[in-house]
Formats: structure tokens, C-alpha cells, sequence
């Protein structure tokens, strides 16, 4: 076992500050994993959310009404774009290596 990682799991000590740390590009995969895959089981779409995220850079903000006042609407495509390519790509790697659950 990794000795410099220890636990991925929220912790409870952190400063409220830190808490309010989240990557812009969780939502945004969410919410258009739940447009185009909302036939997938729940199961396949956390798997898929898990791969396209992987895929995708991470943008941290505070705030996510920080980041949509200073974002330019060419940026705002561009982040769009490499959303549904992630989604796409990840929902058709799912179909191909459903969970195991799933398989019986």
C-alpha cells in the first residue's frame, strides 16, 4: 500500500473554506451525463461520470458563480465541447464493459 495516500475520503476536520472547494467540471459532466445517458443505470453512469472526468482538466473554483462571471462565451463552448466529447466517449466505453453488477 501507498504510504503518501491514505484516505480519499471527505474529511471531516477541513475548514469550511475548504469545503466549498469544487472542480466546475463535476456538475457539468453530471448534468449532461443525466441528458444522454439517462437510460444507463445508476451504476453505469457513476462509471461513466468517474471515466469522463478522468478525461477532463481539473478547474477548481469556490464558487461556481466566480468562475461563470469571468468565463468568456468561446471559453464556455469550448468547456461545453470537451464535456459531450468526454460523456460521449465514456457512455460508449460503459456499453462495451458494463458493471459487473449489471452482468450477471
Amino acid at each position: 500500500m501507498n504510504d503518501k495516500v491514505q484516505n480519499i475520503e471527505p474529511n471531516s476536520e477541513r475548514s469550511e473554506a475548504l469545503n466549498d472547494l469544487s472542480n466546475v467540471y463535476e456538475n457539468l459532466v453530471i448534468e449532461h451525463l443525466q441528458k444522454v445517458g439517462g437510460d444507463l443505470s445508476p451504476e453505469a453512469q457513476a462509471d461513466a461520470a468517474c471515466l469522463a472526468l478522468n478525461k477532463l482538466p481539473p478547474k477548481y473554483v469556490r464558487h461556481a458563480v466566480d468562475w461563470m462571471f469571468f468565463i468568456s462565451a468561446s471559453e464556455l463552448e469550448k468547456i461545453n465541447r470537451a464535456v459531450d466529447v468526454a460523456v460521449t466517449n465514456a457512455i460508449a466505453r460503459v456499453l462495451d464493459n458494463p458493471p459487473l453488477a449489471e452482468t450477471g
